[in-house]
């Protein structure tokens, strides 16, 4: 399946916006799902969700596994593991991975290398905006 980069305005709103690969997908909980839009990052080595995500999907964010990640210029975040589900929006197939909840404002919903990656064949073509997504494994919940 194939998803066009999403343009977003940049921290200076003077200049222009730039295009990321973001995708709409769902993520399912104990208690419900959520609709949202991840950005799919090849650097990441976790899948990444804001703690506010996790408690509107009825996780007990800090009942889950500390792990410290660190970022660019050595920032470090402490975030709690739990078990959750994932389907990208137009597509049957649902995976289970383990994400980490971060309690950071500048976290929304990063989609990173283990369960994500380990599930889909991701095809980054910049130059024409497009991000394909094909599925790896046949793992359907």
């Amino acid at each position: 399946m194939k998803f066009p980069y999403l343009k977003t305005p940049g921290k200076d709103p003077r200049k222009k916006w730039v295009s990321r690969p973001i995708i709409p997908i769902i993520l399912f909980g104990p208690k419900g799902s959520i609709n949202i839009y991840a950005l799919i990052d090849s650097g990441a080595d976790k899948c990444l969700f804001n703690s506010e995500i996790g408690k509107e999907i009825g996780l007990e964010i800090e009942k889950g596994k500390k792990e410290i990640f660190s970022g660019i210029e050595g920032g470090k975040l402490t975030a709690f593991l739990h078990p959750v589900e994932l389907q990208i929006m137009g597509m049957e197939m649902r995976i289970e991975i383990e994400a980490g909840f971060v309690d950071s404002p500048g976290v929304s919903a990063i989609l990173g290398q283990e369960g994500f990656f380990d599930a889909f064949k991701i095809k980054f073509e910049r130059s024409r905006n497009v991000i394909e997504i094909i599925p790896v494994r046949k793992k359907i919940i």
